[in-house]
């Protein structure tokens, strides 16, 4: 049996740093590592702590990052419109909202709390990292429908997934999942969760934004102008090139803009790092004010 490892912010900092370098490797196809990223993340992570891991305990520790990230993107959501506190990396919002949210999230009848008030003082450590690594997740029906919900949230069902080396065209055509069946009373419930509509909204606008991307590209004689996009991890570092500091507002706003393509397009077409910055510092006070 492993020895349990108490995960203290240095291991979670380097458990961050070589996900990020593997990701950047193209280690991390769909989101899953492949058997050579993970194998890469054990060897660097013990190279770098002297904590001897297995791929399980890592993985779960990554699933409790995702859930808190996930959770914290939630509760943006639900916040849209309202105050950022750039010191604590949080939304700003005031006692009264806080209440009423707070009232609508709780779930007295299962006696479960809102996880979103552990975000009400302080946001996730290492967000900018955590948007890098999870900017692509999106919550499913079977865990938008309990928002903030300690005792069916905290725990995850997920298997530790390992995929093999694959062609190209295996890649770009994967099998779809089947949705487990859930419960009358669990669907009912995922049916009221308000939360559960933004997502399902959200969805519905992604899928139908990819039916037009797909079909544009099967209908132009010059496929390759879709990679005229560039990625996240390509974004990033023209914001990095561009003078834009990491823990700063600005990096804040520059992270949430380019998790839309067609901004990162722009900012791909832009020819120069004045140019860029001069782009994200009007979108960053158009934010603000």
């Amino acid at each position: 049996m492993a020895e349990k490892t108490i995960w203290g912010d240095d291991l979670v900092k380097h458990l961050i740093d070589v996900c990020k370098e593997e990701i950047l490797a193209g280690n991390r196809p769909q989101g899953i590592f492949t058997r050579i990223g993970w194998k890469n993340v054990e060897d660097k992570f013990f190279a770098r702590t002297k904590k001897k891991c297995t791929k399980t305990q890592l993985k779960n520790k990554l699933d409790n990052l995702k859930k808190d990230f996930t959770q914290f993107m939630e509760l943006k959501i639900v916040a849209t419109g309202l105050g950022w506190n750039e010191a604590n990396q949080t939304v700003d919002c005031s006692n009264t909202w806080w209440d009423e949210h707070l009232e609508k999230c709780n779930n007295p009848e299962r006696g479960t709390k809102c996880n979103h008030v552990r975000f009400r003082k302080h946001g996730p450590k290492h967000l900018d990292d955590l948007h890098f690594l999870f900017d692509k997740v999106h919550v499913t029906g079977a865990t938008a429908m309990c928002p903030g919900d300690v005792s069916s949230c905290d725990s995850s069902s997920d298997d530790v997934l390992e995929v093999t080396e694959k062609t190209n065209e295996a890649w770009n055509k994967p099998k779809p999942k089947k949705r487990k069946q859930m419960s009358g009373a669990a669907q009912e419930k995922e049916e009221k969760s308000p939360f559960y509509q933004m997502y399902k909204n959200t969805c519905m606008k992604i899928e139908s934004a990819d039916e037009k991307i797909s079909t544009s590209v099967e209908a132009s004689s010059a496929p390759l102008q879709a990679n005229l996009v560039p990625t996240i991890a390509e974004a990033m570092k023209m914001v990095k090139a561009c003078g834009i500091q990491e823990k700063t507002a600005m990096m804040h706003t520059a992270t949430s803009l380019i998790m839309k393509a067609e901004f990162r397009e722009i900012l791909f077409a832009l020819e120069t790092n004045e140019g860029r910055f001069d782009l994200i510092e009007r979108e960053h006070k158009k934010s603000t004010t």
